[in-house]
């Protein structure tokens, strides 16, 4: 699932993840790797990461990732590839 979603998620699972976790949780760096720089290792690396978390917490997380997302007009906008008009 993860390597489809792509940059916008794993940018509001940073934000997310800065919310509930502390600093210097690997969990954290994983997910900063993954928003950052991107790519196939950086995102098996954040999934394991989150498979990792106490089930509650991982929920958590999830849950505050995709509210910012639905709530996120830019998010919408930086995805619409704007297929042109067609007529």
């Amino acid at each position: 699932m993860f390597d489809t979603i792509g940059k916008p998620f794993f940018e509001a699972l940073r934000t997310a993840a800065e919310q509930r976790l502390e600093p210097e949780h690997p969990c954290r760096a994983a997910i900063e790797r993954a928003a950052g720089v991107g790519g196939g290792d950086a995102t098996a690396a954040a999934q394991a990461a989150l498979a990792a978390l106490d089930p509650d917490l991982q929920a958590g997380l999830m849950a505050d990732a995709h509210k910012a997302l639905r709530e996120s007009r830019m998010s919408i906008l930086d995805l619409w590839q704007g297929g042109g008009a067609g007529h």
